[in-house]
């Protein structure tokens, strides 16, 4: 049977939860190698050191088989913030999210503040990720499962409270940009309780002007809570409202 999303009235989608259950939001921008990043890297420390003083490095793999590229760690922990560079891409993530609004407001300020450092113009890929850690509580059957998520996954095939681990992802075009929905059902904890982790992540890789920046993150994050608000029951999101 075909399901598409839920279609929300306009408060649903403005309704900011007391409880949400994001381990971290995170907006990525990448563009062509920009030398003059690392060279001049001194130039976005001064203008971040205030809100993000403590500095470190670490290495990533951007494609299986590809080089390792030098990131640089910007951290504010205190407020659960990190911005991370290299001269290929631009982070900006939360651990303590509180609203969108906050958040976006980050973003373009930090992302509009780099682009002009840097002299970057055009960005080749824009993401928006958010990463969610839905806590079930202790019991003996997975079927608690359901009364707080719809995963991706037709549970109706298979005995369910056999099932002690899944993972599912989808990758598909949402109006003109792409969504990965990935649902994971981890190993029961010591104290019995489970985590299902939800990570919705929006993005395209068609080449885009960095003025483009704000509009994408808007766009992104209307598909995020969509996918969200579609994937959750009506009982989280009173656990979300702190009224359980």
């Amino acid at each position: 049977m075909t399901r598409t999303l839920e279609v929300f009235r306009k408060e649903e989608l403005d309704e900011v939860f007391s409880h949400p259950p994001i381990r971290e939001v995170a907006f990525e921008i990448r563009f062509a190698p920009r030398l003059r990043v690392n060279a001049e890297l001194w130039r976005l420390q001064d203008e971040l050191v205030e809100e993000y003083p403590n500095v470190g490095t670490e290495q990533i793999l951007f494609q299986p088989g590809g080089p390792m590229l030098n990131v640089s760690v910007f951290q504010n922990p205190a407020a659960g913030r990190v911005i991370k560079v290299s001269q290929e891409n631009f982070v900006v993530a939360f651990t303590r999210y509180t609203r969108f609004e906050d958040f976006k407001e980050e973003v373009i300020a930090k992302a509009e503040q780099f682009c002009k450092t840097y002299d970057v113009t055009n960005v080749t890929r824009v993401g928006l990720r958010y990463v969610n850690n839905i806590v079930l509580p202790a019991a003996d059957e997975t079927a608690v499962l359901l009364r707080f998520v719809r995963p991706l996954i037709d549970l109706e095939r298979v005995d369910i409270d056999s099932v002690e681990q899944f993972l599912t992802e989808v990758r598909m075009r949402y109006k003109n940009h792409l969504a990965t929905i990935r649902g994971v059902l981890l190993a029961q904890l010591e104290d019995g309780r489970r985590i299902y982790v939800l990570d919705i992540d929006c993005h395209n890789h068609v080449p885009e002007v960095a003025g483009h920046i704000p509009h994408l993150l808007d766009a992104y994050h209307d598909t995020s809570q969509r996918f969200f608000l579609d994937h959750v029951s009506d009982e989280f999101k009173n656990v979300m409202r702190g009224k359980r």
